[in-house]
């Protein structure tokens, strides 16, 4: 699917919040890019496997707990890694601290996942505890590393404390984890573990996650959007009372009663609200009236994020009594808002940087394509239809107690995960003829 290469000039795009005088090598969050779609693929089609294990709301198995881990570790957190590396040097002035540890963090971490992954869902405690020892390291390598770039980093807006408290979680949620895995042969939390279960996954999802979208996006999406004179108040509010109420969950765990974990949701539900009342000033104040495929994806991902805080009280409120709805809500967020959103960035950041590293040095100097022309956008809007309506039905199935709907949207999603990879690919290929 090689697109045709224009006869006019196309300019130089502005560095922006992507591309700046510190970025690092291509091959850095390269890495990270292809690895994520890998896991973000893998995780799809797992989806089509434990579909009616979701339809229960049979959350505690391990193979549920694997799938779940390839979105939550290998899908977001691989292409977080990556984004930050390209990201930073813009946003906060400072490229990553060391470029060498980025890359020993990273062959620490995706072999340690796959390890992990497997030994969970295949039963093997010692390549689990194994996998989950390197992918630990790799992760705490990454917390340091990102820990001296903040800083060293003089810029402290909100996308710094937005990043320097989603850090903060990242460390406490890895400490989480490790209680979690050991807990599987020991046993020593007993009945509490649904609830250090539940504790490990939201401030997986909202102090480390959401903190770093509410800090990306307060760059990103008003420079994709063209969006001017935005008012925004809203995005503080949002890394204020996400940071305070995520990290509040790590004292949670430490015996606060279960009565304060309503105040907690309260923090993280305002921060949620204000973060996608944020998003929509920006759709609003837009320039750019057109939506491509990925802004088109990013839009209908607030709207799962906002569906997912909706859902928030009822889970909370019914808890395991009712573990289809909790499975439903926690679908909603991870598939359709988070998942969603971060393909939609894909579609933005990936092509640019393609076009950057092998186009731009010819700019000016001979015909070259437009970024928006290294991919094909009618193939691109199919996928992003695919995505969307996978993403709904899956809520939809779980909800309703629906395995042949559930699986029938988790083969809808993947179709369009192999769409997004085989689009990116062809993209990553693209070189001056």
């Amino acid at each position: 699917m090689r697109m045709s290469t224009t006869t006019r000039r196309a300019p130089i795009p502005g560095p922006g919040g992507i591309v700046g005088a510190n970025a690092p090598p291509f091959i850095l969050p390269g890495q990270h890019f292809a690895t994520a779609l890998g896991f973000f693929l893998l995780g799809t089609l797992g989806l089509v496997w434990v579909a009616p294990d979701l339809a229960q709301g049979l959350f505690p198995l391990p193979r549920v707990a694997g799938v779940t881990h390839l979105f939550t570790l290998g899908w977001l957190t691989t292409s977080i890694l990556g984004a930050l590396y390209q990201f930073l040097p813009v946003a906060l002035g400072v490229p990553i601290s060391s470029e060498r540890w980025a890359h020993i963090s990273f062959w620490l971490y995706a072999p340690g996942l796959v390890l992990f992954i497997s030994g969970l869902v295949w039963h093997y405690p010692q390549v689990m505890l194994g996998g989950g020892f390197l992918f630990g390291i790799g992760l705490l390598v990454f917390v340091l590393n990102l820990g001296v770039t903040l800083v060293l980093a003089r810029d402290r807006g909100l996308t710094w404390w937005a990043l320097a408290g989603a850090t903060l979680a990242l460390f406490a949620t890895i400490g989480m984890g490790i209680t979690l895995a050991v807990n599987l042969d020991w046993d020593f939390l007993g009945s509490g573990r649904f609830l250090v279960v539940g504790i490990h996954l939201h401030l997986a999802l909202a102090g480390w996650v959401f903190l770093v979208v509410i800090g990306v996006a307060h760059r990103l999406l008003p420079m994709f959007l063209l969006s001017h004179g935005a008012p925004e108040w809203p995005g503080r509010v949002a890394a204020l009372f996400t940071g305070v109420g995520s990290l509040g969950l790590v004292f949670l765990y430490h015996g606060i009663p279960m009565s304060w974990a309503w105040i907690l949701a309260l923090l993280i539900g305002v921060g949620g609200v204000a973060f996608i009342y944020q998003a929509y000033l920006y759709f609003r104040y837009r320039v750019k009236k057109a939506l491509d495929p990925g802004l088109t994806l990013a839009g209908r991902a607030v709207v799962f994020l906002a569906l997912g805080t909706g859902l928030a009280p009822i889970a909370l409120g019914l808890g395991l009594t009712a573990p289809r709805i909790v499975v439903g809500y926690l679908t909603t967020l991870i598939i359709g808002g988070f998942s969603l959103f971060v393909v939609a960035h894909y579609y933005k950041i990936v092509p640019f940087l393609v076009w950057y590293h092998h186009f731009g040095h010819l700019a000016g100097r001979r015909p070259v394509p437009m970024v928006a022309e290294l991919y094909d956008a009618g193939l691109a809007r199919t996928a992003v239809g695919f995505l969307s309506l996978g993403a709904l039905g899956l809520s939809t199935g779980i909800l309703a107690g629906s395995p042949p709907l559930t699986r029938a949207a988790a083969v809808l999603l993947s179709a369009g995960a192999g769409l997004v990879v085989y689009q990116l690919f062809l993209v990553s290929k693209r070189r001056p003829e």
